[in-house]
């Protein structure tokens, strides 16, 4: 819930979709393809048939002078429909300017706590176990197919995070000299591999743990328990024997692709307290995906604005990151900035 954050960049197309949704109830796409796809894919309808533009233009007009007549009336209501919303918009903005300085403060503090929390050093929990390095590596191949594979492997560092030691090293006078190795020198001597590709795989490490504060969600759960559980691919009947050799004992399943295709399991003492706000949490995560594009930039873009609402500068300003406000990249803030031109 944002509601001092700026409005979507309203253009032709979201004008005429939001005058045929909400003055003409016909529905949106959104919907048409899923009923669609529903209807091809398992034979059955999610609802009522979608209401399109020409269904109503042919049940309301049929000879050619009723069509004309119609024309012109939905032009003289899209104008008005666009003048209407173009002083709520107006109205909404001076609105927000005002209710402003109400809220100013309490938001600062947020976010300093926010970045407060990035910076901690302190012993981490999670209810995943330490993952492998070649777990790493395979998710790091596929990092950037997807927003949630981003996340999957900015969780697996996270969950890392947790069996290294990166802790604070003091010298005899009690002054802080350094801090321990933690993930960057497990990988230097363990996985050189790894170690090369060490700044962009804690990009991802980072990207993983905003998501997670947007979410609203702390230690021990991991990011990728926020995330929906991928869909099992179904084995091909063609390819598989149509019986097993008498002699042999059928081979139990991998674990690591049923761990794989299953949500992370919680342990019983903390399901509890953890169950309640999980669903919400789950729920913030569908929306911040859903927002995406389906890329890196847009997952970045979409958890900025959750974080910081005000990321954006006046047009003619230089983004300049104010102490206690987490450190947005400049590619994230020109990419908004670009999307709110368009």
């Amino acid at each position: 819930m944002r509601p001092h954050a700026e409005p979507v960049p309203l253009t032709l197309e979201s004008l005429v979709d939001g005058f045929l949704v909400h003055v003409l109830r016909l529905d949106p796409e959104s919907y048409r393809r899923a009923f669609w796809y529903e209807a091809y894919k398992n034979g059955h309808t999610i609802g009522h048939v979608p209401r399109t533009f020409g269904a109503f233009f042919r049940r309301n007009a049929r000879t050619f002078e009723e069509k004309v007549s119609l024309l012109l009336t939905l032009a003289a209501l899209f104008g008005v429909y666009t003048v209407a919303t173009l002083l709520y918009r107006r109205l909404s903005l001076v609105l927000r300017r005002l209710r402003r300085p109400t809220y100013y403060a309490r938001e600062r503090e947020r976010r300093r706590k926010l970045a407060a929390e990035r910076r901690e050093i302190r012993r981490h929990r999670t209810l995943n176990p330490r993952p492998t390095f070649d777990a790493i590596r395979a998710a790091l191949r596929v990092a950037r197919g997807s927003p949630e594979a981003a996340i999957r492997l900015g969780s697996l560092l996270e969950d890392l995070e947790c069996f290294v030691d990166n802790t604070l090293r003091f010298d005899v006078s009690g002054r802080i000299v350094g801090r321990r190795g933690g993930i960057k020198r497990l990988f230097q001597r363990e996985a050189p591999d790894l170690f090369e590709k060490y700044s962009t795989i804690m990009r991802y490490k980072a990207m993983a743990k905003r998501f997670r504060q947007a979410c609203g969600t702390g230690e021990p759960v991991p990011p990728e328990m926020l995330l929906p559980v991928p869909e099992p691919v179904e084995p091909n009947p063609d390819s598989a024997p149509a019986s097993p050799p008498a002699d042999s004992n059928p081979a139990p399943a991998p674990v690591a692709a049923e761990t794989a295709a299953s949500p992370t399991p919680v342990p019983a003492d903390v399901a509890g307290g953890l169950q309640a706000g999980l669903v919400r949490a789950r729920e913030v995560a569908r929306e911040i995906l859903g927002e995406c594009e389906g890329t890196l930039i847009s997952l970045e873009a979409a958890l900025a604005l959750r974080l910081d609402p005000d990321c954006i500068p006046a047009n003619g300003e230089e983004y300049v990151r104010k102490p206690g406000r987490s450190r947005i990249p400049k590619n994230v803030i020109s990419w908004l900035l670009r999307r709110r031109v368009a």
